[in-house]
């Protein structure tokens, strides 16, 4: 097969480079003013996210899920399990782009 070249993938790139400044300098711009955070509420970097929640802390402090196993043990099945999703997603990535050659 035949890749495709020339302006298509110039004009592709060039907008794509485009949203990508535009992007940064948005959440520069963003980060900046603070937009968007609520003075009375303010839980650092997860302002945007928790700041509707009503007594937030007392969902984190650990006494809501209690578990026989470590957490420890559970972040570390965790990363393993993550590793093989990486790995199949790697397998899969091969399989396929070999079926399209």
């Amino acid at each position: 097969m035949k890749k495709k070249t020339g302006k298509k993938k110039n004009l592709f790139s060039m907008v794509n480079y485009t949203v990508l400044v535009l992007t940064i300098i948005a959440a520069v711009y963003i980060m900046a003013n603070g937009l968007g955070l609520i003075d009375g509420l303010d839980f650092g970097a997860g302002a945007y996210y928790y700041a509707d929640i009503p007594q937030f802390a007392k969902y984190v402090d650990g006494s809501c899920y209690t578990s026989p196993v470590s957490m420890k043990v559970l972040i570390a099945l965790f990363l393993i399990w993550g590793f093989f999703m990486y790995k199949l997603w790697g397998w899969i990535e091969k399989k396929i782009s070999k079926n399209k050659i």
